[in-house]
């Protein structure tokens, strides 16, 4: 099965086994690995048009999907994330009160359809208008991973949409 990126661009590397826990495979992608200019570049670019985000490390190998499904090894379409939450045990949180750390934030397109994923890296800091102040940590397609508030993502990426959780 051909997968893309979030760009539409046809991935060209190896598939690794990858399964959720009710033991369907996951489809899967390694990404080729980009020069270390051109990460550096992609990465600078992200910097420049989103001074507030931190970069965490680069690499292209994996997506945003991989990162937090395939511990950083393979490239996974979003068009799976419905089937990893179900199969994964997953649960929807109604409330941002109920967020914490490592639970999973979803970004959705101007149609609905998944975009981007993230990890909740800190939920407990209140802003002097009352709101929860969300940090996610996320591979933004080939530029690296970022630190960010979880509204803060290109718009490439989409709009937050939901937060998920697979504890008990």
């Amino acid at each position: 099965m051909p997968l893309y990126d979030d760009r539409g661009q046809y991935l060209k590397g190896p598939q690794i086994p990858l399964a959720t826990r009710k033991g369907n495979q996951i489809p899967n992608e390694q990404q080729l690995i980009l020069s270390k200019q051109e990460l550096e570049e992609a990465r600078a670019f992200v910097l420049e048009n989103r001074p507030r985000v931190r970069a965490r490390s680069l690499s292209n190998i994996y997506n945003c999907m991989g990162m937090v499904f395939a511990s950083r090894r393979t490239w996974i379409h979003p068009n799976h994330l419905e089937m990893i939450l179900e199969e994964d045990e997953y649960r929807l949180l109604n409330d941002v009160e109920e967020l914490e750390q490592g639970d999973i934030a979803v970004y959705r397109d101007s149609e609905g359809k998944v975009s981007h994923v993230g990890i909740v890296a800190e939920a407990g800091l209140y802003a002097a208008n009352g709101q929860r102040q969300v940090m996610v940590l996320s591979q933004w397609g080939q530029a690296g991973e970022f630190f960010h508030s979880a509204e803060d993502v290109n718009p490439w990426l989409g709009t937050l949409s939901e937060y998920w959780t697979d504890r008990t």
